[in-house]
This record gives C-alpha cells, sequence and structure tokens, in this order.
C-alpha cells in the first residue's frame, strides 16, 4: 500500500473519529449552547485536517506531475480554504 494513501485514510478516519466522538458529547450535554461549542471546536480542526490531507497527496504526487499541475493544485487547495472561510 502507498504511504501517502494510508496516511491520508487514516487522517479522515481519526477526523471521523472526532466527529462521531462529538454527537456523543452533544447528546451527553444536552444543552444547544454546549453542542455549538462542541460543533465549534470540531469545525475549527476541520480545514486544518483539510489541509493536512490535500498537503500529503501532494507530496505522494510531487515527483509523479509537473511543477505547472503542482502548482495550479496547490492554488486550488488555497482558493477552497479562502473560499471556505468565514
Amino acid at each position: 500500500m502507498d504511504k501517502y494513501v494510508v496516511t491520508m485514510a487514516l487522517t479522515r478516519f481519526l477526523f471521523g473519529l472526532i466527529n462521531f466522538t462529538g454527537v456523543f458529547f452533544m447528546l451527553r450535554y444536552n444543552s444547544a449552547e454546549q453542542a455549538l461549542r462542541v460543533n465549534g471546536i470540531i469545525g475549527s480542526i476541520g480545514p486544518f485536517v483539510f489541509l493536512f490531507v490535500s498537503m500529503v497527496g501532494l507530496a505522494g504526487m510531487a515527483g509523479k506531475i509537473s511543477t505547472q499541475k503542482m502548482v495550479f493544485l496547490i492554488a486550488g487547495i488555497i482558493l477552497i480554504w479562502l473560499g471556505t472561510r468565514n
């Protein structure tokens, strides 16, 4: 198995576990205010997970694609990140 793909998949899996843990905390606290706090914490982690997984993927593709395509991919990732910020 490709180590980059495994790293990307494990990172997403761990983030999924964090999301499920957040669900249980929301249900345990049974309060809209606390649920909003939990949601905010999880929501603030999401963009960093996206950037990390994207960078790992780019590192895995570094020797396989041209410099121009790499620049376009990085620019696309940055634009997605900027476009989804509040």
